[in-house]
Protein backbone atom coordinates (compact mmCIF):
# COMPACT_ATOMS: atom_id res chain seq x y z
CA UNK A 1 0.00 0.00 0.00
CA UNK A 2 2.79 2.44 0.88
CA UNK A 3 4.56 1.87 -2.43
CA UNK A 4 1.31 2.49 -4.31
CA UNK A 5 0.74 5.66 -2.28
CA UNK A 6 4.21 6.91 -3.19
CA UNK A 7 3.67 6.18 -6.89
CA UNK A 8 0.40 8.11 -6.77
CA UNK A 9 1.92 11.14 -5.01
CA UNK A 10 4.78 11.36 -7.51
CA UNK A 11 2.26 11.76 -10.31
CA UNK A 12 0.73 14.88 -8.75
CA UNK A 13 1.60 18.54 -9.06
CA UNK A 14 3.30 19.40 -5.77
CA UNK A 15 6.03 21.55 -4.25
CA UNK A 16 9.14 19.35 -3.75
CA UNK A 17 10.81 19.48 -0.37
CA UNK A 18 13.93 20.69 -2.24
CA UNK A 19 12.28 24.13 -2.40
CA UNK A 20 12.16 24.37 1.41
CA UNK A 21 15.77 23.38 2.07
CA UNK A 22 17.59 26.19 3.92
CA UNK A 23 14.65 28.50 3.22
CA UNK A 24 14.07 29.30 6.90
CA UNK A 25 16.03 30.41 9.94
CA UNK A 26 15.52 30.97 13.63
CA UNK A 27 12.86 29.19 15.63
CA UNK A 28 10.12 26.66 14.96
CA UNK A 29 7.62 24.86 17.18
CA UNK A 30 6.78 21.24 16.40
CA UNK A 31 3.38 20.56 17.94
CA UNK A 32 2.19 17.03 18.61
CA UNK A 33 -1.15 15.86 19.91
CA UNK A 34 -0.03 14.79 23.38
CA UNK A 35 -2.32 15.62 26.32
CA UNK A 36 0.03 18.29 27.76
CA UNK A 37 -0.96 20.54 24.85
CA UNK A 38 -4.30 21.08 26.62
CA UNK A 39 -2.48 22.99 29.37
CA UNK A 40 0.11 25.01 27.44
CA UNK A 41 -1.39 25.77 24.00
CA UNK A 42 -1.74 29.44 25.03
CA UNK A 43 2.05 29.80 24.74
CA UNK A 44 1.68 29.29 21.00
CA UNK A 45 -0.58 32.35 20.66
CA UNK A 46 2.47 34.59 21.14
CA UNK A 47 5.12 32.17 19.87
CA UNK A 48 7.88 34.01 18.00
CA UNK A 49 8.56 31.59 15.19
CA UNK A 50 6.87 29.23 12.76
CA UNK A 51 4.53 26.48 13.93
CA UNK A 52 4.56 22.96 12.46
CA UNK A 53 1.44 21.17 13.72
CA UNK A 54 1.33 17.39 13.48
CA UNK A 55 -1.87 15.53 12.64
CA UNK A 56 -4.82 16.42 14.92
CA UNK A 57 -2.81 19.19 16.61
CA UNK A 58 -3.48 21.36 13.55
CA UNK A 59 -7.27 21.23 14.00
CA UNK A 60 -6.86 21.76 17.75
CA UNK A 61 -4.86 24.96 17.18
CA UNK A 62 -7.27 26.22 14.53
CA UNK A 63 -10.12 25.78 17.02
CA UNK A 64 -8.14 27.92 19.47
CA UNK A 65 -7.68 30.70 16.91
CA UNK A 66 -4.06 29.80 16.08
CA UNK A 67 -3.17 29.19 12.42
CA UNK A 68 0.06 27.20 12.08
CA UNK A 69 2.32 27.90 9.11
CA UNK A 70 2.61 24.16 8.42
CA UNK A 71 0.59 20.98 8.97
CA UNK A 72 2.66 17.79 9.00
CA UNK A 73 1.48 14.27 8.19
CA UNK A 74 3.63 11.14 8.06
CA UNK A 75 1.12 8.30 8.41
CA UNK A 76 0.08 6.00 5.57
CA UNK A 77 -3.14 4.86 7.25
CA UNK A 78 -6.59 6.09 6.10
CA UNK A 79 -7.36 6.81 9.76
CA UNK A 80 -5.50 10.12 9.38
CA UNK A 81 -8.16 11.49 7.04
CA UNK A 82 -10.05 12.86 10.03
CA UNK A 83 -7.08 15.11 10.89
CA UNK A 84 -7.37 17.33 7.83
CA UNK A 85 -9.07 20.70 7.49
CA UNK A 86 -8.22 22.50 4.21
CA UNK A 87 -6.92 26.01 4.92
CA UNK A 88 -5.52 28.50 2.43
CA UNK A 89 -2.91 29.90 4.84
CA UNK A 90 -1.36 26.53 5.76
CA UNK A 91 1.36 24.69 3.84
CA UNK A 92 0.77 20.95 4.13
CA UNK A 93 3.98 18.94 4.60
CA UNK A 94 2.81 15.56 3.33
CA UNK A 95 4.91 12.44 3.12
CA UNK A 96 4.60 10.76 -0.26
CA UNK A 97 3.45 7.66 1.66
CA UNK A 98 0.17 9.36 2.66
CA UNK A 99 -3.04 7.91 1.23
CA UNK A 100 -4.28 9.43 -2.08
CA UNK A 101 -7.50 10.63 -0.45
CA UNK A 102 -5.49 13.14 1.61
CA UNK A 103 -4.29 14.87 -1.56
CA UNK A 104 -7.84 14.91 -2.90
CA UNK A 105 -9.15 16.54 0.29
CA UNK A 106 -6.49 19.24 0.05
CA UNK A 107 -7.06 20.05 -3.62
CA UNK A 108 -6.28 23.74 -4.13
CA UNK A 109 -4.17 24.00 -0.97
CA UNK A 110 -0.42 24.52 -0.85
CA UNK A 111 1.15 21.03 -0.62
CA UNK A 112 4.84 20.25 -0.18
CA UNK A 113 5.77 16.57 -0.55
CA UNK A 114 8.71 14.97 1.23
CA UNK A 115 9.85 11.34 1.22
CA UNK A 116 10.18 9.15 4.31
CA UNK A 117 13.57 7.49 4.40
CA UNK A 118 13.23 3.90 5.54
CA UNK A 119 10.18 2.99 3.47
CA UNK A 120 10.82 -0.32 1.77
CA UNK A 121 10.93 0.79 -1.89
CA UNK A 122 11.27 4.57 -1.66
CA UNK A 123 14.85 4.71 -2.96
CA UNK A 124 14.09 2.31 -5.82
CA UNK A 125 10.99 4.26 -6.85
CA UNK A 126 12.76 7.64 -6.83
CA UNK A 127 15.76 6.32 -8.75
CA UNK A 128 13.60 4.54 -11.35
CA UNK A 129 11.66 7.74 -11.99
CA UNK A 130 14.91 9.79 -11.87
CA UNK A 131 13.46 12.07 -9.22
CA UNK A 132 16.19 13.89 -7.32
CA UNK A 133 14.40 14.69 -4.07
CA UNK A 134 15.77 14.01 -0.58
CA UNK A 135 14.56 11.35 1.81
CA UNK A 136 14.09 12.44 5.43
CA UNK A 137 14.86 10.03 8.25
CA UNK A 138 14.10 10.64 11.90
CA UNK A 139 12.12 8.09 13.83
CA UNK A 140 8.83 6.27 13.88
CA UNK A 141 6.37 8.92 15.10
CA UNK A 142 5.12 12.22 13.71
CA UNK A 143 6.83 14.45 16.29
CA UNK A 144 10.30 12.97 15.85
CA UNK A 145 10.04 12.95 12.05
CA UNK A 146 8.70 16.53 11.96
CA UNK A 147 11.49 17.58 14.30
CA UNK A 148 14.08 16.24 11.87
CA UNK A 149 12.23 17.75 8.89
CA UNK A 150 12.52 21.21 10.48
CA UNK A 151 16.31 21.07 10.61
CA UNK A 152 17.12 20.97 6.86
CA UNK A 153 14.53 23.70 6.41
CA UNK A 154 17.01 25.91 8.29
CA UNK A 155 15.57 26.24 11.80
CA UNK A 156 18.22 26.25 14.52
CA UNK A 157 15.94 26.26 17.57
CA UNK A 158 13.11 23.74 17.80
CA UNK A 159 10.46 23.82 20.54
CA UNK A 160 8.41 20.66 21.11
CA UNK A 161 4.84 20.96 22.38
CA UNK A 162 2.54 17.98 22.93
CA UNK A 163 5.32 15.45 22.43
CA UNK A 164 4.71 13.64 25.70
CA UNK A 165 5.21 9.96 24.78
CA UNK A 166 2.97 9.06 27.73
CA UNK A 167 -0.63 9.21 28.88
CA UNK A 168 -1.95 11.81 31.32
CA UNK A 169 -4.76 10.70 33.64
CA UNK A 170 -5.63 8.06 31.06
CA UNK A 171 -5.68 10.49 28.10
CA UNK A 172 -3.55 9.46 25.13
CA UNK A 173 -3.95 12.61 23.03
CA UNK A 174 -5.65 15.99 23.03
CA UNK A 175 -8.67 14.07 21.81
CA UNK A 176 -9.55 10.38 21.64
CA UNK A 177 -7.00 8.15 19.91
CA UNK A 178 -7.90 6.80 16.48
CA UNK A 179 -6.94 3.29 17.67
CA UNK A 180 -7.21 1.19 20.82
CA UNK A 181 -3.93 1.74 22.66
CA UNK A 182 -2.08 -0.97 24.56
CA UNK A 183 -0.92 0.30 27.94
CA UNK A 184 2.27 -0.55 29.80
CA UNK A 185 4.12 1.03 32.73
CA UNK A 186 7.62 2.46 32.31
CA UNK A 187 9.81 3.64 35.18
CA UNK A 188 12.23 6.47 34.43
CA UNK A 189 14.45 8.08 37.09
CA UNK A 190 12.14 7.05 39.90
CA UNK A 191 8.90 8.10 38.19
CA UNK A 192 6.38 5.73 36.61
CA UNK A 193 4.66 6.65 33.33
CA UNK A 194 1.80 4.90 31.55
CA UNK A 195 2.67 4.52 27.87
CA UNK A 196 1.78 2.68 24.67
CA UNK A 197 4.55 0.60 23.04
CA UNK A 198 4.88 3.10 20.17
CA UNK A 199 5.48 5.86 22.73
CA UNK A 200 8.39 3.90 24.23
CA UNK A 201 9.77 3.49 20.70
CA UNK A 202 9.59 7.27 20.25
CA UNK A 203 11.81 7.70 23.31
CA UNK A 204 14.34 5.27 21.83
CA UNK A 205 14.24 7.27 18.59
CA UNK A 206 15.13 10.46 20.46
CA UNK A 207 18.03 8.70 22.16
CA UNK A 208 19.44 7.67 18.77
CA UNK A 209 18.83 11.09 17.16
CA UNK A 210 20.31 13.15 20.01
CA UNK A 211 24.00 12.86 18.93
CA UNK A 212 23.13 14.07 15.41
CA UNK A 213 21.06 16.96 16.76
CA UNK A 214 23.95 17.96 19.01
CA UNK A 215 26.49 17.82 16.17
CA UNK A 216 24.27 20.07 14.06
CA UNK A 217 24.15 22.64 16.85
CA UNK A 218 20.35 22.55 17.06
CA UNK A 219 18.84 23.74 20.34
CA UNK A 220 15.85 21.70 21.53
CA UNK A 221 13.29 22.93 24.06
CA UNK A 222 10.64 20.56 25.45
CA UNK A 223 7.41 21.97 26.87
CA UNK A 224 4.87 20.22 29.07
CA UNK A 225 5.11 17.17 31.29
CA UNK A 226 5.46 13.59 30.13
CA UNK A 227 7.97 10.79 29.65
CA UNK A 228 9.72 12.53 26.76
CA UNK A 229 10.15 15.80 28.62
CA UNK A 230 11.21 13.99 31.79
Amino acid sequence: DISRNIEHALGLDYIPFNDLLDSKSGTAAVVGGGPSLKSNWQELKTFKGDIIACNAACQFLLEKGITPQYMFCFDADPLVLEFFTPHKDITYLLASRCVPKVFEMLNGCRICVWHAGGDERIREILETKRINEPMVTGGSAAVTRAMMLAMPMGYTKVHIFGGDSSFASGDTHIRKSTTVERRVAVKCNGRVFEVAPWMAMQINDIEKLAPLIKRLGIRMHFHGDGLLQH
